[in-house]
C-alpha cells in the first residue's frame, strides 16, 4: 500500500498483538493514528506505543462519552482489534451512535453476529485473522501439495511398522502367576488323585472357574490335598476377579480412545491438520472443497470446534500432536501434506521440525505468529511458513484505506467479507 493522507488520524481501539500490528503497518505508509487503549494495555504496551510513535488515548470504547474523548467526531475511521465479539459489537453501536458516517472495520468471529451487524449497520467492514489468513494458508497447503508431490518418491514395499508395546506390570505378573498356578496345581492334583495330566488340568480348571461338575472331586483324598483345593479355588477366584477387571478397564479404554479418535488413519494422500481453532477450522472447510481427505490433531478434548469437524465427516483425533505416536496415528508420513495450524508458534514449529525429522520429502505449511521467525523457518527448513499477524495486520490496513477513500465502496464490500476471529 502506498503512503497516503487521510487528513484525520484513524482510531484504533485495541493493544492486542493484531492491534499493535495494524498500528505498525498504518503508521508505517504515513498514516496518523490514535491508539486507544485501556490502562491495563497502556501499561503492558506503554514502550512498544512509544516506539511505534502512536498517540496514545486510555479510555473505554463501550460508551460515547468515552469515544468523543478520545476524538471519534474528527476521526476518519474507527478498527476494533480485540478478540471480545461482544466489547467490539458494543463500542461498533456506540460509535454509530455517535457518528452515522464513520467507517467501522470490526473484529468478529460470530458469523451470524457479524452478518446481523452488516445488515443493521451502514459502513462496516467485518474481518477476522482466521476469514483472512485462512484463504492464504489453504492457498500455500495446494501449492506445497503440487510442488512437493511430484518430488516424493513412490512407496516402497518394506516391512510393517510395528508400533511399540508398553508392557503392562499388572497383567504381565497377573498371567504369569495364573499359568503358574495352574501348571503346578495340575501336575500336584494328577499326582494325589492319581489322574492322567490332561484329567488333573480339568480338574483344576473347573475349581479355578468355581464350575466343577462334580465328576472329580477330592472327597477320599488326604487332609492336604483338601485343603489345597480349597485354597485353589480362593486363588482361582482372585485371579478371574483380576482377569475381568483388567478386561472391563481394556474394553473402557479402547472405547474412550474411539471417541477420541485415536485410531490408525488408512490410505494415504489425505492432509493433516495441527489445531482445531478457528484458523484450521476454515482451512479444512476449504481444503475439502478443493476435495481433500482431512485428518485433524487437536489436544484440546474441549474444543467448541471438534463437533463441527465430526459432522462434516473429517477424521479427528484429540491428542498431543508432539508426539511421535500421535503423528504416526494420523499417517502423516502417508500424507500429502501437514499443516500447523495451532495458536502457539512453539507447537507449530515442534510439530513442523518432528515432521521433516523423519520425513524430509514431505509438504509442511506451518503458522507462525511472529513475522522473523516464518522467515527464517522458511529459509532454512525449506517449509512454507507464513505469519497469521502479519496477512491479517495487512488486509485489516487495506479494509481501513478502502473504507477511508471510498465508504461507499466498503460498505459494498462487506457482503463479500466472512466473519471469524
Amino acid at each position: 500500500m502506498a503512503g497516503v493522507s487521510t487528513g484525520s488520524p484513524i482510531l484504533v481501539a485495541g493493544a492486542d498483538p493484531l492491534g499493535m500490528a495494524v498500528i505498525d503497518r498504518l503508521l508505517g505508509i504515513g498514516v496518523e493514528v490514535v491508539a486507544l487503549v485501556s490502562p491495563a494495555e497502556a501499561a503492558s504496551q506503554a514502550r512498544e506505543l512509544e516506539r511505534l510513535g502512536a498517540r496514545v488515548v486510555v479510555a473505554g470504547t463501550r460508551s460515547a462519552g468515552e469515544l468523543l474523548a478520545a476524538g471519534i467526531d474528527t476521526a476518519a475511521a474507527l478498527v476494533l482489534t480485540t478478540d471480545d465479539d461482544s466489547q467490539n459489537v458494543d463500542a461498533a453501536l456506540a460509535a454509530r451512535r455517535v457518528r452515522a458516517d464513520l467507517p467501522l472495520i470490526v473484529r468478529l468471529f460470530d458469523e451470524t453476529l457479524g452478518a446481523y451487524l452488516r445488515e443493521t449497520l451502514t459502513g462496516v467492514v467485518v474481518l477476522s485473522m482466521s476469514s483472512v489468513s485462512a484463504p492464504i494458508f489453504t492457498e500455500l497447503a495446494l501449492r506445497a501439495i503440487t510442488r512437493f508431490g511430484s518430488r516424493r518418491p513412490a512407496p516402497e514395499r518394506r516391512a510393517r511398522h510395528l508400533p511399540h508395546v508398553v508392557v503392562d506390570r499388572v497383567l504381565t505378573t497377573t498371567a504369569v502367576s495364573a499359568i503358574l498356578l495352574v501348571v503346578v496345581a495340575t501336575l500336584y492334583f494328577a499326582w494325589a488323585l492319581d489322574l492322567r495330566v490332561i484329567d488333573g488340568l480339568y480338574f483344576v480348571w473347573t475349581t479355578v472357574f468355581t464350575v466343577g461338575y462334580g465328576d472329580i472331586t477330592p472327597r477320599h483324598a488326604s487332609d492336604v490335598t483338601k485343603v489345597l483345593g480349597m485354597l485353589l479355588m480362593l486363588a482361582g477366584a482372585a485371579f478371574v476377579a483380576i482377569f475381568y477387571a483388567l478386561l472391563s478397564g481394556w474394553v473402557v479404554s479402547r472405547r474412550l480412545d474411539v471417541l477420541r479418535g485415536r485410531v490408525p488413519v488408512r490410505g494415504r494422500g489425505h492432509v493433516v491438520i495441527v489445531g482445531a481453532g478457528n484458523v484450521g477450522l476454515r482451512v479444512a472447510e476449504l481444503l475439502a472443497e478443493h476435495g481433500h481427505r482431512i485428518v485433524v490433531v487437536d489436544a484440546d478434548s474441549t474444543s467448541r470446534n471438534l463437533s463441527r469437524l465430526r459432522a462434516a465427516g473429517h477424521h479427528v483425533i484429540v491428542a498431543d500432536a508432539t508426539t511421535e505416536d500421535t503423528l504416526r496415528l494420523a499417517g502423516a508420513e502417508r500424507a500429502a501434506a501437514v499443516l500447523a495450524l495451532t495458536d502457539a508458534d512453539a507447537t507449530n514449529l515442534h510439530v513442523t521440525l518432528a515432521v521433516l525429522t523423519r520425513h524430509s520429502e514431505l509438504a509442511v505449511v506451518t503458522r507462525l505468529t511472529s513475522t522473523e521467525l516464518s522467515m527464517h523457518v522458511a529459509e532454512r527448513n525449506g517449509v512454507l511458513a507464513a505469519s497469521s499477524l502479519a496477512i491479517a495486520s495487512e488486509a485489516f490496513a487495506r479494509a481501513v484505506m478502502t473504507a477511508v477513500a471510498s465508504p461507499v465502496a466498503a460498505a459494498r464490500s462487506t457482503s463479500r467479507e466472512s466473519a471469524g476471529p
